[in-house]
C-alpha cells in the first residue's frame, strides 16, 4: 500500500514538474510573439492621429476600407462578422480545449492591426490573449497533455499574452483565472499561470523595454479613507454598472443584428465606419483607437478636458466599442473599457469638484469599475489599479469594483463566459457536441426553429397542486426537473426531484418552485444551444410568444439531431453510390 502511495505521489511530482517547466516555454515563445504584435498595434494606434490631424480625406477612405476588409476577412475565414478575440478563447476553452488555428489567429491579429488603424475601438490584448492560447495549445499537445491538464496550459498561455501586453505579470495571472466564468475562478493554474506571466514579462521587457503600454504618471499619496470617499467609490460602482449594461444593451440589440441578418453582412462594417467617421470629427479625435493615449492624457492633463468633452467622449466610444466588436472590426476590451472607466471617473470629479489629491484615486475607481462590471473580472480590476499605479488608489477601486460587479452579476461583454464551473459530464457533453457542430453538414442545419427537434411529449406539473398530490406520478417517471405550468398551460416555473423530495408533502407546488429556463420556439438551435451553456443548464422550455409550454429541448436532443444529420449524409453518399 505504501509503495503504491509512493509511486502515486511521484507521478503528481513529475506532472507538476512538466506543467511548470511547460509554462516557462509557453511565456518565453508568447512572451517574443505578443511583444512584437503589441508595438506593430501601437504604431497603427498613434499613427492614425497623425492621419487624421495632417490627412483627414485619407481616414475616411482607410477606415471605410480596412474596416470592410476586416469583415470580409471575419466573414469568409469565421462565416461571422463578430470579432471579439477574447469571447472567442473563452468559447474554445470551453468547447475545444482552447483550440485556435492559424486562421483564427491570423485574422485576430493582422485583422485587429487594420482594424485600430481604421479607427475602431479595439484593444490590443484580445489578440495578445489569441497568441498566447494558440502558443500553449500547440505546444502543450506536442509534449502529450490532454484533458484538463491541457485546458490548464491553455489558460497559462492566455496569461502569458496579457502578461506581454500590459508588461503586468499579476494582473495577466488574475484575470486568466476569472475570465472563464462569471462568478467562478478557475482553479489549478496560479502557480504555472504565475510562471509563465513573469518570464513573458522579462521577455517582453528584455525585447521592447519596461514601458508600460497604459500609462506614465506619477507617483501619488493614498487618500485617507473616509465616508466622503466610500459615497464617492460607490456613486462611481452605480455608474460604471449603468454604463456597462448600456454597452451590453446596444451589442444584445445593435450587434445581434449581424448575425441575424447575415445575407446583408456588407452593410453593417461599412455603417460602423461612418459612425467612426462622424463621431471622430464631430466628437473629437480621441474617440477612436484603442484609447491608450486618451487614458494617458487624462491622468497627466485632466484640466485640458471640460466636463461635455468627458461626457461625449466616454458615450461614443461606449457605443462604439460593442459595435466595433459585432459589426465587423476584431480586437480586444481591455484598453477601451480603461479609457471609458478613466472618463467616468475624471467626470465624476469634476461634476462634484473634488478636492485634487482625490483625482488619481477617482480615476482609477472608473477604471476597475467599468472593468470588474463589463467582464466580470473582480480581482482582475483591482490589481491592475495596483499593479499600475501602486497602492493609492486600492480603497476606491475595490469598493468601486465591487458596487459595480454586484449590480452587473449576470451579465458581460464577453461572450461564452459560463456562470460557474462545470462538473466533468457537462464538460464532455459540450466536446462531444463541439465535435459534432464541426460537421459542416450540422452546422448548416443549426439555423433550424428549435420547435423542430424539441421534445413536444412533456410532463407538467400544476402550479396549484400539492406535493402529495403528484407523487404517484412522480414515482412512475422519475424525471430529475419539471415544467410547472398555470391553468392555461403557460409556464410558470420548474421544480426538481430532489425539491419534490425534501418538501412538506402538503407545500404547493407554485410556491417552491423556481424560476424557468426556457427559449422562444422561433429561436435557432444554435442561439438554444449558446443559452444553455452561458444559463449552466442541461435543458431549456420551449413556449410561444404567449409563454405557454410546447415542449423541452436538451442537450440529449441535441446529440441525436446531430447524429442523425451526419447518418442521413452518409447514407445518402452510399445509395448514391451503389449502381
Amino acid at each position: 500500500m505504501e509503495s503504491v502511495d509512493l509511486k502515486e505521489e511521484l507521478r503528481v511530482l513529475s506532472l507538476n514538474a512538466r506543467m511548470l517547466a511547460t509554462s516557462f516555454v509557453i511565456g518565453i515563445i508568447a512572451g517574443l510573439i505578443t511583444s512584437v504584435f503589441t508595438d506593430a498595434f501601437v504604431i497603427a494606434d498613434r499613427l492614425r492621429y497623425t492621419i487624421i490631424t495632417d490627412w483627414p480625406t485619407l481616414f475616411v477612405a482607410l477606415s471605410l476600407a480596412l474596416i470592410f476588409a476586416t469583415a470580409y476577412s471575419l466573414k469568409r475565414l469565421l462565416n461571422t462578422v463578430h470579432g471579439s478575440s477574447t469571447s472567442y478563447v473563452v468559447k474554445a476553452y470551453h468547447w475545444r480545449f482552447g483550440y485556435i488555428g492559424l486562421k483564427e489567429l491570423g485574422i485576430y491579429t493582422l485583422g485587429a492591426i487594420a482594424s485600430v488603424l481604421g479607427g475602431a475601438v479595439v484593444g490590443p490584448e484580445g489578440p495578445g490573449i489569441a497568441i498566447g492560447t494558440f502558443t500553449g495549445y500547440w505546444i502543450a499537445r506536442r509534449l502529450g497533455f490532454r484533458g484538463d491538464n491541457l485546458r490548464k496550459l491553455v489558460l497559462v498561455g492566455a496569461a502569458a499574452g496579457i502578461a506581454s501586453v500590459f508588461r503586468a505579470p499579476l494582473t495577466a495571472m488574475a484575470f486568466a483565472i476569472e475570465v472563464p466564468y462569471k462568478r467562478s475562478l478557475e482553479t489549478g493554474v496560479f502557480l504555472p499561470a504565475l510562471v509563465a506571466t513573469m518570464t513573458s514579462y522579462v521577455i517582453t521587457v528584455f525585447i521592447a523595454g519596461p514601458q508600460r503600454l497604459l500609462l506614465d504618471v506619477k507617483p501619488f499619496k493614498p487618500p485617507t479613507p473616509s465616508p466622503l470617499l466610500i459615497i464617492d467609490s460607490v456613486l462611481i460602482g452605480f455608474g460604471a454598472a449603468a454604463m456597462t449594461y448600456a454597452m451590453y444593451l446596444v451589442k444584445h440589440f445593435l450587434g445581434s443584428l449581424s448575425d441575424l441578418k447575415p445575407r446583408y453582412w456588407f452593410v453593417f462594417p461599412l455603417a460602423l465606419s461612418t459612425l467612426i467617421i462622424a463621431a471622430t470629427f464631430t466628437v473629437s479625435v480621441h474617440v477612436p483607437g484603442s484609447g491608450d493615449v486618451l487614458t494617458e492624457r487624462v491622468f497627466n492633463e485632466p484640466e485640458e478636458f471640460e466636463v461635455g468633452d468627458t461626457v461625449s467622449i466616454m458615450l461614443a466610444r461606449g457605443l462604439l466599442l460593442p459595435l466595433s466588436l459585432t459589426w465587423g472590426a476584431t480586437g480586444g476590451l481591455f484598453m477601451p473599457l480603461i479609457s471609458i472607466g478613466t472618463l467616468l471617473g475624471l467626470t465624476f470629479a469634476k461634476l462634484f469638484s473634488v478636492d485634487p489629491h482625490l483625482l488619481y484615486p477617482l480615476l482609477i475607481a472608473g477604471i476597475s469599475a467599468v472593468f470588474s462590471g463589463a467582464q466580470k473580472t473582480l480581482f482582475t480590476s483591482v490589481l491592475l489599479g495596483v499593479e499600475f499605479l501602486g497602492f493609492g488608489g486600492f480603497f476606491t477601486s475595490t469598493i468601486a469594483a465591487a458596487v459595480s460587479y454586484i449590480l452587473t452579476l449576470d451579465i458581460s461583454l464577453i461572450s461564452g463566459q459560463l456562470p460557474e464551473v462545470q462538473d466533468r459530464k457537462k464538460r464532455a457533453m459540450v466536446e462531444l457536441l463541439d465535435k459534432l457542430l464541426s460537421n459542416p453538414n450540422v452546422a448548416n442545419e443549426m439555423n433550424k426553429k428549435v420547435i423542430e427537434i424539441a421534445n413536444t411529449k412533456v410532463t407538467a406539473l400544476k402550479a396549484y397542486a400539492r406535493v402529495r398530490d403528484v407523487l404517484p406520478r412522480i414515482y412512475e417517471e422519475m424525471h430529475e426537473m419539471y415544467p410547472v405550468v398555470d391553468n392555461s398551460w403557460k409556464l410558470v416555473g420548474k421544480i426538481s426531484l430532489d425539491t419534490l423530495a425534501s418538501v412538506s408533502p402538503d407545500s404547493r407546488i407554485g410556491d417552491v418552485m423556481e424560476e424557468p429556463n426556457y427559449v422562444n420556439e422561433k429561436e435557432r438551435l444554435i442561439e438554444a444551444l449558446n443559452v444553455m451553456l452561458e444559463e449552466n443548464v442541461d435543458k431549456l422550455y420551449v413556449v410561444d410568444d404567449q409563454k405557454k409550454l410546447l415542449g423541452v429541448l436538451s442537450k440529449s436532443d441535441f446529440l441525436r439531431f446531430a447524429l442523425k444529420v451526419i447518418l442521413e449524409k452518409i447514407l445518402r453518399i452510399k445509395s448514391s453510390s451503389e449502381p
